[in-house]
Order: C-alpha cells, then sequence, then structure tokens
C-alpha cells in the first residue's frame, strides 16, 4: 500500500533531500524518471510547457520545455542538476498559475499532470462510482431520465455494472452530503471534491494550480476535512479509477 502523502514541508526524499514545500526537490526521483520512465518525465515536460506554467530563466536548458524532451548526456544532468538544487520556495513568491512545478516523486501529486480533459472525466466516474448503488436503485421514470440526462448513458451504465462493485467502504464518506442535491449533482460535486482532497496534501502551488483546473465549488461549499487516512484511501481510489477506468495509457507515469 502507498504511503499516507505527506504534509507540506515535511517530505523526505529517497536519497535523504528534502523535497516538500521549502526544501531541495528529489535527485534520484528526476535521475529514475530521465533514465527508465520517458512516459513520465514527457507528462512533467509538458505540465511545465502549458500556457501560464512557465519554467524559470535560469533553466539551464531554456525557457520552454518542449526543447528538453529529447535531453541526454551533458543537457539532461546539467537539467538534472539545476532541478534537485533548486528549492521549491524560490518559486514561492511567483503566481501558481505561473509558476513551474517539478515534485512529482510523491506519486498523489501526478494526478496534477492529468490534461484538464482526462481530470474531468475520471472527476465524473470516481462521483458516480460513488453514488453507483443508489443510482441503480433509481426507478422512477421522471427521476431516472433526469439522472441519465445529467451523468451520460455512458455513465449511468457504468453505474449499473463495474460501478457498483467499486471503491467499496470509500463511499461512506460522502454517503451522507449534500443530499438536498439531485443525485446527478451530487455525483459531478462529489467528483470534484474528491480530487480537491487529495490535493490539499500537496504544496500550495501545486494544489492550486490543480483547483484551477477543476469547477469551482457551489458558493459557501468546501470540500470536507478527512483525516490522512481517509484521503489515502480517496487517493487509492481515484488512481484505481483512473488506470482501470479512465485512461489506462496514464499507468507507466505511476508507481
Amino acid at each position: 500500500m502507498d504511503a499516507v502523502p505527506p504534509c507540506r514541508g515535511e517530505t523526505q526524499g529517497r536519497g535523504g533531500e528534502r523535497n516538500g514545500w521549502g526544501g531541495l526537490m528529489n535527485k534520484g526521483f528526476f535521475a529514475d524518471a530521465l533514465a527508465s520512465r520517458p512516459l513520465l518525465w514527457e507528462a512533467m515536460l509538458r505540465a511545465n510547457s502549458r500556457p501560464g506554467a512557465s519554467l524559470s530563466a535560469s533553466c539551464p536548458a531554456g525557457p520552454y520545455a518542449g526543447q528538453f524532451l529529447d535531453l541526454s548526456g551533458e543537457d539532461a544532468a546539467s537539467l538534472l542538476s539545476w532541478l534537485a538544487e533548486t528549492p521549491v520556495s524560490a518559486r514561492s513568491g511567483q503566481d501558481a498559475r505561473n509558476a513551474g512545478f517539478w515534485d512529482y516523486a510523491e506519486e498523489s501529486r501526478r494526478l496534477a499532470l492529468l490534461d484538464a480533459e482526462t481530470l474531468a472525466e475520471l472527476s465524473l466516474v470516481a462521483g458516480v462510482a460513488l453514488h453507483a448503488p443508489e443510482i441503480a436503485r433509481v426507478l422512477r421514470r421522471e427521476e431516472l431520465l433526469n439522472l441519465r440526462a445529467g451523468i451520460g448513458e455512458d455513465l449511468y451504465r457504468y453505474a449499473l455494472c463495474r460501478g457498483q462493485y467499486q471503491l467499496g467502504s470509500v463511499r461512506r464518506l460522502f454517503a451522507q452530503s449534500d443530499r438536498s442535491f439531485p443525485l446527478a449533482e451530487r455525483c459531478a460535486l462529489h467528483g470534484n471534491m474528491a480530487a480537491r482532497l487529495v490535493a490539499t496534501r500537496w504544496p500550495e502551488e501545486l494544489a492550486n494550480r490543480m483547483f484551477l483546473a477543476l469547477p469551482p465549488l457551489p458558493e459557501g461549499r468546501e470540500a470536507p476535512a478527512f483525516s490522512e487516512a481517509e484521503i489515502l484511501e480517496i487517493w487509492l481510489a481515484l488512481k484505481k479509477l483512473l488506470l482501470k477506468e479512465v485512461a489506462p495509457s496514464w499507468a507507466p507515469c505511476f508507481d
């Protein structure tokens, strides 16, 4: 089982380097990504070359991530050294939408590498899986038509089949929340919240970047406060859904 996502500013990498908010990033992680995990490396580069996520001008490979997708030899060593020696806190004064972020050694942070379409689909699938047993119990014609229109036919069929048998005890965390919302709206809201809850364990700049990629929560509504163990459950559920239901092609980017 994966380790509980660490608190901000309290992490330590495999090689002993601090890699959280305000610390140094994990050199061993970058060496591994460069040497043997090309899809993860490319995902990190894409994330840092998206509009609104700029690289530091001091990066030896230049300001555009696309220029070093195929780094090797001295260029790779130079970039690796820069990444490992650059404190995350050096960017803390930048707007979160404009700051580059490289420290994905802690696995759950890699959700932030997903493109917007995949992240949106994962949130929807998660929300439907959380409420799949309730979806299967809807029988009244008008309620059923509204539900199927709200979540879509494909997700409705998913809920009736595989969705009912996934996530298990994670459902208890959301089962009694927002009961005044129509079921389709609860699915969308709770899937959104699930992703946000995982991000609360990340460095602030990365969490804010993912919050911006998700739909805003209803006015006055905040994600609930859960324990570290409960957030770990949610993270493992999202990872399972991502790699089994939403985008199996992302598997090489996860442990």
